[in-house]
């Protein structure tokens, strides 16, 4: 693997920690609220576990998230700039969070400081697995020998081409982060219509479409990758739930049968973005011809 730079994250890109080991991936950890406590989202769930921050979102408490302030990402990419070391930083959509901001005055420090080092900071348009599918083309490319600037260029190029669809349970938790209205939320849950939601261009959430009931939205969910996955992008995808393991699995098998196979891979979804979709909540995430 080469050595003269390293590939960096954050929590948010809910990698499966399988993965994380398999790359020795480094990232910055999340800060989730219930109030006065904080919490730091790790991938390998150190510091709160999944069934606790699940189960505290199904008795109605409000979690919330803290962005990545400038400082801790001069905490973390110091010390490989020390070592002579490139940094590549991927990470949550600026349309979703101001990290990419303060990672980007963090550049402007670390390079006046480390002039002969780069750094590139990668707005990867997306959350979850749909930032972390982008980490780990990048990790593979990595490991293949390819170059500082091969590498960036290679994920810029796929920003584009990773769609992500969800598929919330609570319609409630999305109005309390903003996402939708209290009147279509209030509708939604008593009439059992269910958005689909998805990542666009700028990643920003969108709705894209709607479904009566959970289980034809989940059906939805593949019936609307039949026009996007093209062959080279149909040999793996991905699948994150908030505690609804059933649901994946479900459409797991459903993607694998219209598209003839496939790998899936799936995870949690983590808790700074479950805080924003609630429990019971599925994302697909695929490699296609756009978003």
């Amino acid at each position: 693997m080469t050595k003269d730079y390293v590939i960096l994250t954050d929590a948010t890109s809910d990698i499966p920690q399988p993965l994380v080991e398999k790359y020795n991936l480094d990232y910055i950890p999340m800060e989730v609220n219930f109030g006065e406590e904080t919490f730091k989202q790790y991938l390998d769930e150190r510091d709160l576990k999944l069934s606790d921050f699940y189960a505290r979102l199904d008795n109605k408490e409000l979690a919330t998230t803290t962005l990545i302030n400038m400082q801790t990402f001069i905490d973390k990419f110091t010390p490989y700039l020390e070592k002579g070391i490139d940094v590549i930083f991927i990470g949550l959509s600026s349309a979703l969070s101001a990290s990419y901001s303060q990672a980007l005055i963090a550049k402007e420090e670390l390079s006046a400081a480390f002039p002969l080092r780069k750094i590139v900071i990668i707005d990867s348009k997306g959350a979850s697995v749909a930032e972390g599918a982008l980490v780990v083309e990048a990790l593979e490319k990595q490991k293949a020998g390819a170059s500082f600037d091969e590498v960036v260029k290679h994920v810029k190029s796929l920003i584009q081409h990773v769609i992500a669809f969800f598929v919330p349970i609570n319609l409630e938790t999305l109005r309390r982060g903003g996402r939708i209205g209290a009147v279509k939320a209030v509708i939604g849950d008593a009439i059992g219509i269910k958005p689909i939601l998805q990542l666009d261009s700028e990643g920003k959430i969108v709705e894209l479409s709607k479904a009566r009931g959970f289980k034809r939205a989940l059906t939805m969910l593949v019936d609307l990758t039949k026009d996007r996955v093209t062959k080279p992008y149909k040999e793996k995808f991905y699948i994150v739930h908030a505690s609804n393991s059933a649901a994946a699995t479900v459409v797991a098998d459903l993607f694998k049968a219209e598209h003839g196979g496939g790998q899936a891979i799936i995870g949690p979804l983590g808790p700074v973005i479950s805080a924003h979709t609630g429990t019971g909540a599925v994302c697909l995430v695929f490699f296609g011809s756009h978003r």
